[in-house]
């Protein structure tokens, strides 16, 4: 268990961080971020050596000779690495916008952000899961690897829909400014935050009066993940952002994510809480709830 999560996430992480490297440098066109930014070959490929290194700094100390030479060194080492994965990602969140690929043709706003949306995944799992020490107990170490992965997904949707910001109009059912997704996005990526804290302050000796409250705000934090994806089910159909159309299924997938992670988040915390009585009686009844509405949300 040990290996599956301070381990394995992180240096599978930085293999896949430096094949995407890999990737730019040979595959190294002119790109240009339209009304933003252009960037010429050489650009794209000191991108891709950027992405490179840093994926070799998360997946090198897996070879005993350079983790002896230092082990404080290479965990400081690969703590920056991710750090400089997540701000080059959230740099193309914030700068989203279509692009044209020389020798490719143009590519979509929704690709772009898609694109960063799964660099910034990889180095959210590296950063969280470099600090992560698995419970002694085998079963309970599972589910916490599960809710913390979960809680990533929660942000990592957070901050796709934040580069996804245009003028929203959900087909007969809502129109809203780029703000609207601004916060929406800024909310989830917090409350997946807040997740991934929860799990990690059991480990710091609070009191059992500060393990209870944290409880309860996780308990309001999964249903408040679920409540928003069971919103999307709720309204889902075809919508055009920015002027572009979107069938109904790309809505559908967000919701649905949101809906099935929210009770899945509900219930890996109750159960690693370990309190037994009424309370865990109420997570797991929350988790029900949450469950059993998708259906109710996607049919009416």
């Amino acid at each position: 268990m040990k290996k599956l999560g301070s381990w394995f996430v992180p240096h599978l992480m930085g293999l896949l961080i430096m094949f995407e490297g890999l990737a730019l440098v040979i595959l190294a066109r002119r790109i240009e971020l339209v009304d933003v930014l252009v960037m010429d070959q050489m650009m794209t490929m000191a991108l891709g050596a950027v992405l490179l290194v840093l994926g070799l700094l998360l997946f090198v100390p897996l070879f005993p000779q350079l983790r002896r030479i230092s082990e404080r060194l290479m965990k400081r080492l690969q703590v920056m690495a991710a750090m400089v994965v997540l701000v080059i990602s959230l740099v193309f969140l914030v700068t989203a916008s279509p692009a044209t690929i020389e020798g490719f043709g143009d590519l979509g706003k929704m690709w772009v952000v898609l694109a960063a949306g799964q660099l910034f995944l990889m180095g959210v799992l590296a950063f969280v899961y470099l600090y992560y020490e698995p419970l002694a107990n085998r079963r309970l170490a599972w589910l916490e690897w599960l809710g913390m992965f979960s809680a990533c997904l929660v942000m990592t949707e957070g901050v796709v829909i934040f580069g996804m910001r245009g003028d929203l109009n959900v087909h007969g059912e809502l129109k809203a400014e780029p703000t609207f997704m601004i916060v929406i996005g800024v909310v989830l990526a917090i409350l997946g935050m807040l997740e991934v804290v929860v799990f990690n302050r059991r480990r710091e000796g609070q009191s059992e009066r500060v393990l209870e409250v944290l409880d309860w705000v996780v308990m309001g934090v999964s249903v408040t993940i679920g409540a928003l994806g069971l919103f999307a089910l709720y309204i889902t159909t075809s919508m055009t952002l920015d002027g572009i159309n979107y069938g109904y299924q790309w809505l559908l997938t967000a919701g649905m994510i949101l809906a099935l992670l929210a009770p899945l988040l509900n219930y890996t915390q109750t159960v690693v809480a370990g309190r037994e009585g009424w309370n865990m009686d109420i997570g797991l009844v929350v988790t029900i709830i949450l469950l059993v509405a998708i259906p109710f949300a996607v049919t009416l």
